[in-house]
């Protein structure tokens, strides 16, 4: 099957696909390819030896990824160069395909170096709670790209998703190879041990047992976050220095939590965060007014025109004049405002419409504004998206590679970006097991409408025997200061009634958004 697009400059890609037996991920994903502007695809048949036990075969007929389709065989193209050779099929043939392309064979893999077509591929990691994790490597073991996402640890359930998220990686090599070249990581990748069939039987029950811990913890408990001060600038998160002392603001309040702290720039008194009630199981933006002790000394409502969910108040000075961009996830838009020196919000602009993004924060960078945030449609946490404009009302375009990024561990947007040194630095949450564990430190490594690369460089973890010991997933810059926010997992006896009348009434009223407030959190 050939099929060409694009011009005469197009990248030749090869897929292989395994002859009279492809399962219907790998012929999803090599169609995924067709439709990508400047790619010309051909899918070639090979040969490839089956794989699997019993138990594998039970889960293959449970998995529509993985039902056979028909594939006509094909000739591969003697002689022919080209610039990319995809193996799907599990071949583990380097030659003679290396040999006719210029930028290797490239295969996926999980951290144990299983080949995705083959069996049991990210068992390991998603029993373990920790997500799921695929590698793209070509022939040396060279890693060319990662991809993380959150996964329940539960494998049969798991596999949809895994299979589901393959494309995304093969689409990010090719067009990033189209912007001018691919970074390949400068180790070789090295496997962990592959487990036998004994050790995925203990790894299943432990994630059998994580599944129901989860379940257990989500119905009884709920999150209590805080919000607290550094008396340090934010640039100081980069230096290996002990674990950040926070001052948190007041006492834990039962009828209501703060997170999302921002400060008013130049001012040193007044922040804006969101105000979580547990009743109504509904966030608003408050401005909160601190003393000389910074003690809260009053709290203001922002009257915005939605009476949904908000949180997320991302505050930003731009040309003398504040502004602020609060998460509005649920009413699938982003919007622009200019916070008034009396503490007035006035609109300005729709950023984005028809798009549910939760966290949008704006940086600006070799000339253009930009707008990162997390597509819900796409996941709670797991993926960044990238939005650019000339100007800060707009019009704005989407990122050519959206989205640019997919890592539960490092994606999703968690505080002020900031320049140090010449290098941008974002902070975006680690949501390794579940939400809000941790702030990433990523310096943005190369930023232009057509590629987007970035590389964790620091992680900011709770203290486990502080007051806030279970979460942390806002860093935001305030002059000389830093404000963070931190959370805890406790019974709340409103929280708790609220999830009961949910289940009640069957699941009606108003449930908690997954895009602001941690997955899963179920009525007992």
């Amino acid at each position: 099957m050939n099929v060409s697009r694009g011009s005469p400059e197009a990248l030749a890609v090869v897929v292989l696909l395994p002859a009279h037996r492809a399962r219907l991920w790998q012929a999803q994903a090599a169609r995924s390819l067709l439709g990508l502007p400047g790619i010309e695809v051909q899918v070639c048949h090979v040969e490839a030896a089956p794989s699997g036990d019993v138990e594998w075969l039970r889960l293959m007929a449970a998995t529509p990824a993985l039902h056979e389709v028909s594939a006509p065989r094909a000739e591969p193209p003697c002689g022919r160069r080209c610039d990319v050779v995809v193996d799907l099929a599990g071949s583990g043939e380097a030659e003679p395909w290396h040999t006719l392309s210029r930028h290797g064979v490239w295969r996926i893999c999980d951290a144990q170096g299983q080949d995705l077509s083959g069996a049991f591929c990210c068992h390991t990691a998603i029993c373990s709670g920790a997500g799921a994790e695929l590698l793209l490597l070509d022939q040396a073991n060279r890693v060319l790209g990662t991809l993380r996402f959150h996964a329940e640890p539960d494998y049969s359930a798991s596999l949809p998703a895994l299979y589901g998220q393959a494309p995304w990686l093969i689409q990010r090599a090719l067009t990033s190879l189209q912007a001018g070249g691919i970074a390949a990581s400068r180790s070789v990748f090295r496997p962990g041990a592959v487990p036998t069939a004994r050790q995925r039987s203990w790894q299943r029950r432990a994630g059998q047992v994580e599944v129901c811990l989860r379940k257990w913890s989500s119905r009884w408990l709920s999150e209590n976050w805080m919000v607290g001060i550094v008396d340090a600038p934010i640039q100081d998160v980069l230096s290996p220095a002990p674990p950040m002392k926070i001052r948190w603001l007041g006492r834990r309040a039962q009828r209501y939590y703060r997170a999302d702290p921002f400060a008013v720039p130049g001012q040193s008194q007044r922040l804006y965060c969101e105000q979580f009630d547990y009743r109504s199981g509904l966030g608003r933006i408050v401005m909160l007014e601190l003393d000389s002790e910074c003690r809260v000394a009053a709290t203001t409502e922002v009257p915005l025109p939605s009476h949904g969910h908000a949180s997320y108040p991302y505050l930003f000075e731009h040309d003398g004049r504040h502004f602020c961009i609060p998460e509005t996830a649920a009413e699938r838009c982003c919007l622009l405002y200019e916070v008034e020196a009396d503490g007035q919000w006035r609109f300005v602009a729709t950023l984005l419409a028809d798009v549910a993004a939760a966290d949008a924060t704006l940086f600006h960078w070799d000339g253009l504004f930009w707008l990162a945030y997390t597509d819900v449609a796409l996941g709670g946490f797991d993926n960044l998206c990238l939005s650019w404009a000339h100007d800060l009302a707009g019009p704005w375009q989407p990122h050519a590679c959206n989205p640019v990024k997919i890592d539960h561990r490092s994606s999703r947007p968690a505080g002020t970006p900031f320049v140090h040194e010449g290098h941008l630095y974002r902070p975006a949450q680690d949501c390794g097991s579940g939400y809000g564990q941790a702030v990433v430190i990523n310096q943005v490594m190369h930023c232009t409408p057509q590629h987007y690369h970035e590389e964790p460089m620091r992680r900011l973890s709770p203290d486990p025997h502080g007051r806030n010991p279970h979460g942390l997933h806002t860093v935001s810059a305030w002059g000389k200061r830093t404000l963070v926010d931190g959370k805890r997992r406790q019974l709340n006896l409103l929280a708790l009634q609220r999830k009961l009348v949910r289940r009640l009434l069957g699941g009606g009223g108003m449930p908690m958004l997954a895009s602001t407030r941690s997955l899963g959190e179920e009525a007992p």
